[in-house]
């Protein structure tokens, strides 16, 4: 009976050492086919919402939108050894569509422009980045990214890229804090 008990713990301890190692080997190739330059070709936002913090403020608002961006300038560059992250570009024209609003706020034909750099908004360039659980994209140093969780990566080969980003920042970006912007990013890249 000893014996069973000790062959059916080691069994556990051999496949629990197994299987971490794999994720560790997904890891790298990940990281592997990550280096290079990525240009960016799309990048759409959807379950957008700009409001107040809380619901019970007399100045309570709250806009609900999807976007998308144009005029794209941006290239992520991963390099290992150390491992550094460099974004180059000016960024993308970023266009709001207001699908609906509630409270004391108006917006006028539905859709408002704003130019977003994407450093920072989504990832920070510098030293130190890597790859968790085959998916999620974090710089090293700082743990998580600016957003919640880290990039996702939704598919990844020799050629394009998608990363999924949920973006969880105060709004408006610059002035006077009015409420939070919430919103789901997803993006393309080609590699060049």
């Amino acid at each position: 009976m000893k014996k069973n008990i000790l062959l059916s713990i080691l069994t556990i301890l051999f496949l629990a050492c197994d299987k971490n190692g794999d994720g560790d080997t997904d890891s790298k190739e990940t990281s592997s086919l990550l280096t290079g330059k990525w240009e960016l070709v799309e990048i759409t936002s959807e379950d957008g919402r700009i409001g107040s913090a809380t619901s019970t403020s007399s100045s309570y608002f709250e806009m609900l939108f999807h976007g998308e961006g144009s005029n794209l300038d941006v290239v992520l560059s991963f390099s290992e050894n150390p491992n550094a992250f460099e974004i180059i570009g000016e960024g993308f024209l970023y266009e709001r569509i207001i699908t609906d609003t509630t409270g004391d706020i108006e917006i006028s034909g539905g859709k408002f422009l704003e130019q977003w750099p994407f450093a920072y908004d989504f990832l920070n360039p510098g030293n130190g980045w890597k790859v968790e659980e085959k998916k999620y994209l974090y710089h090293d140093e700082r743990g998580s990214l600016w957003v919640d969780h880290g990039a996702e990566i939704l598919e990844l080969n020799e050629t394009t890229l998608k990363l999924k980003m949920d973006y969880n920042e105060d709004w408006p970006k610059t002035g006077g804090y009015i409420g939070k912007e919430t919103s789901t990013f997803y993006a393309t890249f080609n590699k060049i």
